[in-house]
């Protein structure tokens, strides 16, 4: 039977192999983004083409059989497609957040769509605010009160847990989705405070 210190001894290998494997995905991920030659983006740019030639906007199982793409993942497709049609995007999104790495392209575009939604939406984790500003743009004595809440309200972990369950579902957001996310810039933070400390 193992002892506890070899079993603490493997898992301490384990996770020293998992941060180096962890690492090298979100240096090849970047690269992907940025590499017009990529794998990636030569199959997005193929189905673009495909697309526009078939006139259709969905690569059905008998187009993809029809340009020899069947055997590639569906999702794996669909990554590439967004990431042809989003290229420039990405690029700039990346160069301003050179920090942010991400272990796969599908985690990439998630942070990506995350972020830009509530640049739109900004008053999102404020839902319950935004009824009250509303009935108080009615009149000029409205317009204290909306300051008021913000100023009064210190929000707890309970609050915001809520806020972002509301926010989820507003946005059409899965909780794995979120939870996928939500583990990616925990594990960025900590990467992050590594390297400052």
């Amino acid at each position: 039977m193992t002892n506890i210190s070899t079993l603490q001894a493997i898992g301490s290998t384990l996770t020293k192999a998992y941060h180096k494997e962890q690492k090298v995905l979100r240096t090849k991920t970047t690269k992907i983004v940025f590499d017009t030659e990529s794998f990636e983006f030569k199959l997005g740019k193929l189905i673009s083409d495909i697309l526009s030639i078939e006139n259709t906007k969905l690569i059905t199982k008998e187009l993809a059989l029809k340009y020899g793409i069947n055997a590639i993942d569906k999702r794996r497709r669909s990554e590439a497609s967004n990431l042809f049609s989003n290229h420039s995007n990405y690029v700039t999104w990346l160069k301003n957040n050179p920090k942010r790495r991400f272990t796969s392209l599908s985690a990439l575009q998630k942070a990506y769509a995350f972020d830009k939604k509530p640049k739109q939406e900004d008053t999102s984790t404020q839902e319950v605010l935004q009824i009250e500003d509303k009935s108080s743009e009615q009149s000029d004595v409205g317009q204290s009160v909306k300051e008021e809440p913000k100023v009064q309200k210190k929000l707890t972990a309970s609050d915001v847990a809520f806020e972002t369950v509301l926010a989820l579902d507003t946005n059409g957001i899965s909780k794995e989705e979120f939870l996928v996310a939500l583990k990616e810039q925990l594990e960025l933070i900590e990467d992050n405070i590594k390297e400052v400390a």
